[in-house]
């Protein structure tokens, strides 16, 4: 199966999982291309800046994708706005097109942030026409280990069929 992974990381935690997991896949016999977001300018969580404008430098082309992984961190309640933005610029690609999204976080449950940023990718998949898995959230204890994000990483594994 083609694997377009895309991911938004700043402090690199959703992109150790990313590359976890795309690790994990490609053993499995999946072709994946795995994608770090870079916005012009750079995104600072001390300085938000909204969806409109952010300009993205290298959006993947996801068209020979039988799958689009997309993940990134949760900034003040909600999926970090590279994100969304990632979102609005794909959603003409996702339209019948599988798509698992997933979100890192500092709280130690995913239902502090972690629940509603992944439905609000999984929403905005949904109205782009695409065939949204549940998808997967890694939320932080008192300090992140290689078990959690296994863990993770593997849920991501088991949903990508």
């Amino acid at each position: 199966m083609k694997v377009a992974m895309v991911i938004c990381s700043h402090s690199g935690n959703t992109l150790k999982l990313g590359e976890m997991a795309s690790a994990m896949l490609m053993e499995a016999g999946h072709q994946v291309n795995l994608t770090q977001l870079v916005s012009d300018p750079p995104l600072s969580e001390s300085k938000p800046v909204g969806a409109n404008a952010i300009r993205i430098t290298n959006l993947p082309d996801v068209s020979a994708a039988d799958i689009v992984l997309i993940g990134g961190p949760v900034w003040a309640l909600r999926p970090c706005p590279l994100l969304l933005k990632a979102m609005a610029d794909l959603s003409p690609k996702l339209k019948g097109r599988k798509v698992l999204p997933f979100v890192t976080h500092a709280f130690p449950f995913a239902w502090l942030t972690g629940n509603s940023s992944l439905n609000t990718l999984r929403k905005l998949a949904s109205k782009a026409g695409a065939l949204v898995l549940p998808g997967v959230v890694l939320s932080r204890s008192a300090k992140r280990n290689m078990s959690q994000y296994q863990e993770a990483a593997d849920k991501i594994c088991a949903l990508v069929r």
